[in-house]
């Protein structure tokens, strides 16, 4: 019974690999292999084989990359680590933005199957991507509600904003922008938990940049660090340093963090204040 049982079920699997495998030529030396395995964006994973005289090059045409970047993850140090750890464990490599593998042609399945296998994989990325920017989204709405009952007259709200720099184009959650002399304009920018010590560096670089251009260079900053209790002591002193003023909520103060909104943007708009 129990063979039969294990036997029934391993020819339904094999029935669905086969009947959901796709092979497509790509000219007299290349085949363009789709798997019936799905990636956290809900792809199937295709691999090119392309034959090089007496060996094949394996590779996933850069699609995996590609699709990171259209889903709006930027790439950090981190990433390219985790990357770089998973090629490792499938023992592929990546180069040019492609995950890729010579191999000889009695070791073509098992190739196919490594590329593919990492390629689905480098993917779920963007499940922490998503799980951040919901979690950014959250805190933004409570942010927006208390920056609307604080707003003095003479104050422009502005959300989403880009600013081009004299290196680099930054954004910012909000930007409280003064009409009048009496108030100064105010950034501030919202800080996930998630890879501390890129976000503090990509922070500094932010505000150092924007202290150089003459247009912003007498901007205030407010800086709202979330999930304080995962950031590292470096990391926490990066942010600290640079922006005039951070808010540190840990993960259970979230709700907390309208009620600190006003005094410090209130701090941040005086005309007096000086960089």
């Amino acid at each position: 019974m129990q063979t039969n049982l294990c036997s029934e079920i391993r020819k339904l699997v094999a029935a669905h690999l086969t009947d959901n495998l796709r092979a497509s030529g790509r000219g007299l030396q290349e085949c363009t292999i789709t798997l019936p395995v799905k990636t956290v964006d809900d792809r199937w994973v295709s691999v090119i084989v392309e034959e090089k005289y007496d060996y094949f090059v394996v590779h996933d045409g850069g699609q995996t990359d590609s699709a990171l970047f259209s889903q709006g993850l930027k790439m950090s140090d981190a990433d390219e680590q985790f990357n770089a750890a998973v090629a490792t464990r499938y023992h592929v490599s990546v180069h040019d933005k492609m995950i890729q593998k010579m191999c000889r042609k009695d070791e073509l399945s098992e190739t196919i199957m490594a590329v593919a296998e990492a390629s689905a994989v480098m993917t779920a990325q963007l499940v922490s991507a998503r799980f951040v920017e919901g979690e950014v989204q959250e805190v933004q709405s409570r942010v927006s509600e208390a920056l609307r009952l604080w707003k003095p007259d003479d104050v422009e709200i502005q959300q989403n904003v880009e600013i081009k720099g004299g290196l680099s184009t930054h954004r910012f959650n909000f930007v409280a922008k003064g009409k009048a002399s009496g108030h100064r304009t105010a950034t501030i920018k919202i800080l996930p938990p998630s890879r501390p010590r890129d976000r503090a560096e990509r922070y500094g670089f932010m505000q150092l940049d924007m202290r150089q251009t003459p247009e912003f260079k007498d901007w205030a900053s407010l800086a709202v660090i979330l999930g304080a209790e995962m950031w590292t002591e470096p990391a926490l002193q990066i942010v600290n340093r640079l922006a005039d003023k951070t808010i540190e909520v840990t993960s259970d103060q979230e709700a907390e963090v309208e009620a600190r909104i006003p005094s410090a943007m209130t701090y941040l708009a005086a005309a007096e204040l000086q960089l």
